[in-house]
């Protein structure tokens, strides 16, 4: 099933990448609350978000929608992870729709982040309810 048609019939799956249990804690409750998100996937590091990221590259029907990426994380950062993303299959990188999620408002970190094509904004941590339902709605 293609994309479109996940997202119609309300079928979009989340992945949030953070280091900090509170952050998706209330991001994963913010997200849960729109109707149209079937599946939200919680990693712990870009270690951990990439090793499931490999592990369904062969599954379409599994890739997520959209990636919220936070950028200051222990092991490797969110600029680390994206560089590692870049490796990925293009299936997936044209794919998923990843926004940047941080507590940073450096704008040279928010500069670095357009630096890379496959990331398609920042947001400011907390997620909020109606910047989230803009996104659905804008990609539909």
């Amino acid at each position: 099933m293609n994309q479109i048609n996940n997202k119609m019939n309300g079928w979009i799956k989340v992945l949030l990448i953070d280091d900090s249990d509170i952050d998706n804690f209330i991001n994963k409750a913010i997200v849960s609350k729109e109707e149209s998100v079937e599946q939200i996937i919680v990693k712990n590091s870009g270690f951990e978000a990439l090793a499931y990221l490999n592990s369904i590259i062969d599954q379409p029907e599994a890739y997520p929608d959209f990636i919220f990426l936070d950028i200051k994380m222990p092991e490797m950062t969110g600029f680390e992870f994206l560089e590692e993303y870049k490796k990925l299959s293009e299936a997936i990188k044209s794919y998923s729709k990843i926004y940047i999620l941080s507590s940073s408002i450096d704008p040279l970190d928010i500069e670095k982040g357009k630096s890379y094509t496959v990331v398609k904004g920042h947001l400011t941590k907390p997620l909020a309810h109606n910047n989230l339902t803009k996104l659905l709605l804008e990609d539909q």
